[in-house]
C-alpha cells in the first residue's frame, strides 16, 4: 500500500501502547495517535475531502498539525503546511498559487486571511477554524471541533506512488514563494531512508524544537517517529530554557537544529551546568554551517556524541548530503567546509552553466539527480524546465567537488559578490568572523558600488555580554582574506533578521542597505 500515514497504522497495530508524542507534558501512544488519525479523516471525509484534494495546514506545532496531516494523507490527499507568521498578502499568494481546497487555521490568524476569499482563492471550498476566538458566522468555516470527532476509517486508501503527497512552498527569502510538488514517491524515496543514513532507530527519542511546516521537521521529526516507531518531544517553538528542561525531563538522544538554533543554545549563560548528556546524535542543517560552531558542538556535547551536518533542499525532497563531523588530535575539524557525500540512489555532480562536469576543485552550481527529485513547480511550467534539465535538479548553490567524493557548498549562486570582476562568497567572510568569540551572527550581503560595481557589507550580532568594536573585526579581516574580500563595512546590530526556521534573511539586510537603514549614521 502506498500512503504516507500507513507507518503510523502500522505501528498502532505493532505497538499501541508505546509513547509516540510528547506535547507540552501529555503522551499520546501510537494507539492514542491513530484514533485520533481515523476520527479526522473521518471528520474531513464528511466535509467533502476526496483523495487528491489538498489541504493547507496553518497551524503552529501542536498534535493537531501531526492529526490533521496523517489524516489528509489516509484519505489520499496533499498537504501543504503555511508557514504560520505569514501575512495576509503572503498567506493569499500561498493559497492561489497552490490552488488549496481546504485550509486548517488557528483562530488567532483568522484576521490575517484575506477579504473577500470566494473572488480570491476560488479553489478553496472550506476553512477549517481550530480554536475559534469566536463562533464561525462565516458558512465556508467549519469548527475543527467537527471534523477531529469525525466517524473512524479503518485503513489509509491505497494510492500510486505519483501521486502527490505534499506541496511545500519555497523559501520566501528570495521572492514570492512556489509550490514544490513531492510526490508519495519521493517522499518515500528520502524521508523513509533518513532516518537509516542517521543511525536512527526504534529507542531514539527525537527533540523537536524545529516548525512543522518545512521539509526539516516534517523528515527529521514527523516521518522519522512514525516510521521507527520511536517518542517525539515536541515543542511549540525554539526557546532555550524549553529545550533545556526538555532535555533534562524526557532524556531526549536525538536534536535536529538549524545553526541558529545551536549559536543560541551555546552561548546562553543558563546552558553550562545542564545536563545535556542524553543528546547522542545531532544533524546541523538548513543552512550554511559555521566551523567554529560545529567544534564547539563536540565540545559542549561530550566526545562521545555524533554530530552530523546535512545538505539539502525542498525540491529535492530533503537531505541529499551528510557528513560526520570529525576533529584531529588537535582538535581541529576535517573538511571544515564540506556537507559530505551523496546519499545512496541520489546522483550528485558539480555543473558549468551548460550543465557539463567541472574538474576537481573547481566552482560550479551543485546538481542533483534522482527519485527523490520534485515532480516540479505547481502551475510553474517556465521555472520548472529552468530547474530541471535532463532529470538534473540545478540547485542554485555553488560547490566544488574533491577526489574523495565530498562536497562542499561555497555560497547560493544569487548571493556571490562580483566585486569589479572579482567573485566574492559571503561564506568564506562569515567563517573569518565566526572565528572571533564575540561573534554570535553573521551574515554578509552585497552593496551596490559606483566603481566596482558590488562591495561586501558584513551585517554582525555579538553573543550576549560580549564586546568587540569594528575596527578589531576589521583587522581580523585582513590578516585571514585576500583585499578585496575584506568587508567594506561591517555593521552591529543587536540581532540578525531571520525565517521561522532559523535561516537568516540576507533580503532584509539588503533592503537595509537600499533603503538607507542598514548603514551607519
Amino acid at each position: 500500500m502506498a500512503n504516507l500515514a500507513r507507518h503510523l497504522f502500522e505501528q498502532a497495530q505493532r505497538q499501541p501502547d508505546k509513547i509516540a508524542l510528547i506535547d507540552a507534558g501529555r503522551r499520546h501512544s501510537f494507539g492514542q495517535l491513530c484514533d485520533r488519525v481515523s476520527a479526522a479523516a473521518g471528520g474531513l471525509r464528511a466535509a467533502g475531502f476526496a483523495p487528491g484534494d489538498r489541504l493547507g495546514l496553518m497551524l503552529s506545532s501542536r498534535v493537531e498539525f501531526i492529526v490533521l496531516q496523517q489524516a489528509a494523507f489516509a484519505l489520499g490527499g496533499v498537504v501543504s503546511p503555511l508557514n504560520i507568521h505569514y501575512r495576509r498578502n503572503e498567506i493569499e499568494h500561498a493559497l492561489q498559487s497552490c490552488d488549496l481546497d481546504y485550509l486548517v487555521i488557528e483562530g488567532n490568524f483568522i484576521e490575517r486571511l484575506p477579504a473577500d476569499m470566494a473572488t480570491r482563492c476560488p479553489a478553496m471550498r472550506r476553512i477549517i477554524v481550530l480554536d475559534p476566538l469566536a463562533p464561525p458566522d462565516d458558512a465556508q468555516m467549519l469548527p475543527a471541533a467537527a471534523v477531529l470527532a469525525g466517524a473512524p476509517i479503518a485503513f489509509p486508501v491505497d494510492m500510486p506512488d505519483i501521486s502527490l503527497g505534499l506541496m511545500l512552498s519555497t523559501s520566501a527569502t528570495t521572492g514570492k514563494a512556489k509550490g514544490v510538488m513531492l510526490s508519495i514517491g519521493n517522499i518515500q524515496s528520502n524521508y523513509d531512508a533518513t532516518p537509516g543514513w542517521l543511525g536512527l532507530t526504534g529507542d531514539d527519542t527525537i527533540l523537536c524544537a524545529l516548525p512543522l511546516y518545512n521539509t526539516f521537521g516534517l523528515n527529521q521529526c514527523i516521518n522519522a517517529t512514525l516510521l521507527l516507531g520511536g517518542t517525539m518531544v515536541l515543542l511549540p517553538r525554539f526557546e532555550v530554557g524549553a529545550v533545556l528542561d526538555a532535555i533534562e525531563a524526557f532524556r531526549p538522544t536525538f536534536l535536529p537544529a538549524v545553526p541558529a538554533m545551536l549559536q543560541r543554545l551555546l552561548s546562553d549563560p543558563a546552558t553550562p551546568g545542564r545536563d545535556l548528556s542524553s543528546i547522542r546524535r545531532i544533524l546541523v542543517g538548513a543552512a550554511p554551517v559555521p566551523g567554529p560552531l560545529l567544534a564547539r558542538l563536540r565540545v559542549a556535547m561530550g566526545g562521545d556524541v555524533v554530530v552530523m551536518q546535512g545538505y539539502g533542499l525542498t525540491e529535492a525532497t530533503a537531505i541529499v548530503t551528510i557528513l560526520h563531523v570529525e576533529t584531529d588530535a588537535d582538535g581541529q575539524l576535517i573538511r571544515p567546509r564540506s556537507v559530505g557525500r551523496a546519499l545512496p540512489g541520489i546522483e550528485m555532480m558539480i555543473a558549468d552553466d551548460a550543465l557539463r562536469p567541472v574538474a576537481h576543485g573547481v566552482v560550479g552550481e551543485i546538481c542533483v539527480r534522482g527519485p527523490n527529485v520534485m515532480q516540479g513547480y505547481y502551475r510553474q511550467a517556465a521555472a520548472t524546465a529552468e530547474a530541471i534539465v535532463d532529470g538534473w535538479l540545478r540547485t542554485g548553490d555553488l560547490g566544488t567537488l574533491d577526489a574523495d567524493g565530498h562536497y562542499s557548498v561555497v555560497d547560493r549562486k544569487k548571493d556571490v559578490i562580483i566585486r569589479g570582476g572579482q567573485n566574492i562568497y559571503p561564506a568564506d567572510i562569515e567563517e573569518v568572523l565566526y572565528s572571533h568569540p564575540a561573534v554570535a551572527e553573521v551574515a554578509v550581503v552585497a552593496a551596490p558600488d559606483e566603481a566596482l560595481g558590488e562591495v561586501a557589507v558584513a551585517y554582525v550580532a555579538l553573543r550576549a555580554g560580549a564586546q568587540v568594536d569594528v575596527a578589531a573585526l576589521r583587522e581580523l579581516c585582513q590578516q585571514e582574506l585576500a583585499y578585496y574580500k575584506v568587508p567594506r563595512q561591517i555593521i552591529l546590530l543587536d540581532e540578525l533578521p531571520k525565517g521561522p526556521t532559523g535561516k537568516i534573511l540576507r533580503r532584509a539586510l539588503r533592503e537595509r542597505l537600499h533603503d538607507g537603514t542598514g548603514t551607519p549614521p
